[in-house]
């Protein structure tokens, strides 16, 4: 009896290693660690759109023209203002989610309402150009949206480890045993690749 315990507890070790168990834990961990990295970036871009708001009303505040053209390009910031405000809550509620395509769509979203928005600023405030905080705050969106698609491509690359991991045999019958489920990439919406067009030349 004490041989057939003892061998079994042979097998047991010799076996339990490959098994795969604590590397899918692992892999697993590492890949919400970085989709909370894309929320991270995401917030922290959300957090630079309200200092970009207040300098064009800076600008406005001291701009006394009354041209029919800037009036209505001003009257278009307005709607670009709640449009971007709106993206912004779409972002905030999908990083407390953690929905991976609620993610995708809010920040595709927040991507146009900046570029929309940052038009019309320009348009409506042509003196914003010259504006150091306004530059200021574009090269900081700029690097905002850099550390972004760092942080997407870095879950995707995750992902992708993840989900070969689990899909590999011995892992694969661990994983049915644990349940782990394959995890879904970061994608992009339909239409994301064409690109907002921002333009600070002269309206």
């Amino acid at each position: 009896m004490r041989r057939v315990r003892l061998a079994v507890l042979l097998v047991a070790a010799a076996v339990l290693p490959g098994c795969g168990y604590n590397r899918i834990q692992e892999l697993d961990e590492r890949t919400e660690e970085l989709k909370s990295n894309v929320g991270v970036e995401l917030t922290n871009r959300n957090q630079l759109i309200p200092n970009l708001v207040a300098t064009v009303k800076g600008a406005a505040a001291f701009e006394k023209d009354t041209y029919t053209g800037v009036a209505q390009a001003r009257a278009g910031l307005r709607g670009a203002e709640a449009q971007l405000t709106q993206s912004q809550q779409q972002v905030a509620q999908a990083v407390q989610s953690g929905d991976v395509d609620r993610l995708s769509q809010a920040d595709q979203a927040v991507t146009r309402s900046i570029g929309t928005y940052l038009n019309l600023a320009v348009e409506a405030y042509p003196q914003l150009k010259a504006t150091q905080n306004f530059t200021m705050l574009q090269d900081q969106l700029t690097e905002s949206e850099n550390r972004i698609s760092v942080a997407r491509r870095d879950y995707n690359a995750g992902v992708r480890e993840y989900n070969a991991y689990i899909r590999s045999f011995p892992q694969v019958v661990t994983a049915r045993v644990t349940g782990a489920q394959r995890k879904e990439p970061f994608q992009a919406p339909a239409g994301s690749e064409q690109a907002p067009n921002v333009d600070f030349g002269q309206p």
